[in-house]
């Protein structure tokens, strides 16, 4: 964990150089390659240690199934270009569990929508990012509330993906690094 800390501490200073040398060329293509890699980078980390975070309290038992719901909130999804009225019937998020069920619109404020779930009939105010369209009756099946078990499966999956484009950058930002090391040598002789 002190470890990825490090890192993502020397890939922010990494991120300032970068942005630094684009200042005096902005439109370099390896620095803008190695900013949207070091940009990507850091993301990875911070939810590296976000999900390490997790699982450290899911292990100790600190955590309850709300704050678990909380934290694996999914990140907003790009809604449709759709103009939503009042009335309509969506998709929208239950924060409580991080899943979209069926709901209607019952009014809109700029970004804010209140909806009401068909499910259980709650009220829930949330904004147009975590609202989507129903899918038409063509044999997609609805959002069903999947067990914690498979939830923390899926967690460790993701994970592990992460963990494999994590080291992907690296091996990447490495073979960077190391031709920018031979240019330089070059350069000094």
């Amino acid at each position: 964990m002190e470890d990825l800390e490090n890192n993502l501490q020397n890939y922010k200073l990494q991120l300032q150089q970068v942005e630094a040398a684009l200042t005096t060329a902005p439109e370099n293509d390896e620095l803008l390659k190695l900013k949207n890699d070091l940009e990507e980078v850091i993301q990875l980390t911070c939810d590296l240690i976000k999900a390490q975070l997790l699982d450290e309290k899911a292990v100790d038992g600190e955590i309850d199934d709300k704050e678990l719901a909380e934290l694996t909130k999914p990140e907003p999804t790009v809604s449709s270009k759709r103009d939503w009225k009042p009335g309509d019937m969506c998709l929208a998020l239950l924060v409580q569990d991080g899943q979209y069920y069926q709901a209607r619109i019952e009014s809109i404020e700029g970004e804010e929508v209140s909806v009401v779930f068909s499910h259980n009939k709650s009220a829930e105010v949330t904004t147009l990012e975590f609202v989507k369209e129903v899918p038409r009756a063509d044999g997609v099946p609805k959002p069903k509330k999947q067990p914690l078990s498979k939830v923390r499966e899926y967690q460790k999956k993701k994970k592990m993906k992460k963990l494999q484009r994590y080291k992907q950058l690296e091996e990447e930002r490495e073979s960077e690094k190391n031709k920018w090391l031979a240019f330089s040598s070059k350069t000094t002789k």
